[in-house]
């Protein structure tokens, strides 16, 4: 984030800092039906749309450093593996084998370097380059065409420490038109600079939508979390900023205060709030002063999720045995206790009572407007609105 955006960043927290304040995001309450989170045609409907059309993000640039250091997805529905090729070109292929579909490298082999995709099933060797080197048994296959037989490759790029895969073979991915300034974040707070401690792996009941609105409102944090990150924060304070469907929150710190005491030529926005990106369709990130969480929310059906958490740190910043302690109560405290047993649980707790509370509608407040405006890019993703406002008495669609 650029010296100027910490600065204006931090002003906007400091007019928010006001008992009588709120994140005004949309002007209006609004209302989403629990179909969003329940209808299994909006589910397939998403998946064939915005999970279609979206580049992703991957991983982290920390795991294909190297030639033949590979990255494997979490996902089923989308079985990507990227690789680093010998001449050093960031490749990415579905995982599957051209000949009987089998999975080529799992996420054990992702850990390590490898030297060409051999299937496990059959034995069929590629190239790190895709390209079809070696069939087993060659007889058994007359007149194939080998060069017609190479993986089949996804567009891949990297920005700022972030690897992104396309879904869609043939697709083109422009990472500066589609973050526009968010890129230049990932720049100035040296996201590449990171290295992974930690990744967990879980499911979890809940719409993946559901599971990612938690993070894109204050308004609970006074509540929800009042014994464990409350008081680091300042009664839910938020500045945002938008570009396309990402969307960037700044929340105060307890300490907003204190940057007022400094020049403006010293202030670091990390210093005095965590800064989050919702980069569409399905990645939250969030940089907190000495770490990073990278977590990722993957559809396995409209009331089920795969939720991955990982953990980015500075070497320099977490050296030696203490600082290897460190790391650990940071991902047990942020992934164990905030995440999964607060944020998650009540996500969990509220996908559970759709259906049995009577009401087909979430309202959602002024400080929760972000919650409506990621709503509108997935509607907008399938071709439909589902959110209204209230005027009056009357509840109406977006003009």
């Amino acid at each position: 984030m650029r010296h100027e955006t910490q600065v204006e960043t931090l002003r906007q927290l400091l007019a928010l800092r006001g008992e009588d304040r709120y994140q005004d995001m949309l002007g209006q309450v609004a209302r989403m039906p629990v179909s969003n989170y329940t209808d299994e045609a909006i589910f397939e409907a998403e998946m064939a749309t915005v999970f279609r059309d979206c580049p992703t993000v991957a991983g982290h640039a920390s795991h294909v450093r190297e030639p033949g250091a590979c990255l494997v997805s979490d996902w089923d529905r989308f079985p990507f593996v990227v690789v680093r090729d010998g001449e050093g070109r960031l490749r990415a292929f579905l995982n599957r084998c051209r000949h009987r579909g089998a999975r080529l490298v799992t996420q054990d082999a992702g850990a390590r370097k490898i030297k060409a995709f051999v299937c496990p099933f059959h034995g069929w060797v590629y190239g790190l380059d895709g390209a079809l080197r070696g069939i087993t048994r060659e007889h058994n296959f007359p007149c194939l065409d080998k060069s017609r037989y190479g993986l089949v490759e996804l567009p891949v790029a990297e920005a700022g420490g972030l690897i992104w895969v396309h879904p869609t073979p043939g697709a083109a991915i422009d990472l500066a038109d589609y973050l526009g300034p968010l890129a230049a974040d990932f720049e100035h707070f040296d996201v590449d600079g990171h290295v992974s401690y930690r990744k967990s792996i879980l499911v979890k009941n809940a719409n993946w939508k559901l599971l990612l609105k938690t993070y894109l409102e204050g308004y609970h944090v006074p509540f929800l979390h009042r014994t464990t990150i409350a008081p680091a924060f300042r009664k839910g304070v938020l500045a945002h900023a938008l570009h396309g469907p990402h969307i960037r929150i700044a929340a105060a710190r307890s300490n907003i205060l204190d940057v007022q005491e400094k020049d403006p030529e010293r202030w670091r926005v990390l210093d005095y709030a965590s800064v989050y990106y919702t980069l569409f369709p399905n990645t939250f990130f969030i940089m907190h002063p000495d770490y990073v969480s990278l977590n990722k929310f993957y559809p396995e059906g409209p009331d089920r999720t795969i939720w991955t958490h990982e953990l980015l740190y500075r070497k320099e910043l977490f050296q030696g045995e203490k600082g290897q302690e460190a790391l650990a109560k940071r991902f047990a405290y942020t992934n164990d206790v905030v995440f999964d047993r607060e944020d998650f649980a009540v996500a969990e707790d509220v996908q559970k009572g759709f259906g049995v509370s009577g009401d087909p509608w979430h309202t959602i407040g002024l400080e929760e407007g972000l919650l409506a405006i990621f709503q509108q890019s997935v509607d907008r993703g399938i071709g439909r609105d589902t959110v209204e406002f209230l005027a009056g008495d009357t509840w109406r669609q977006a003009v």
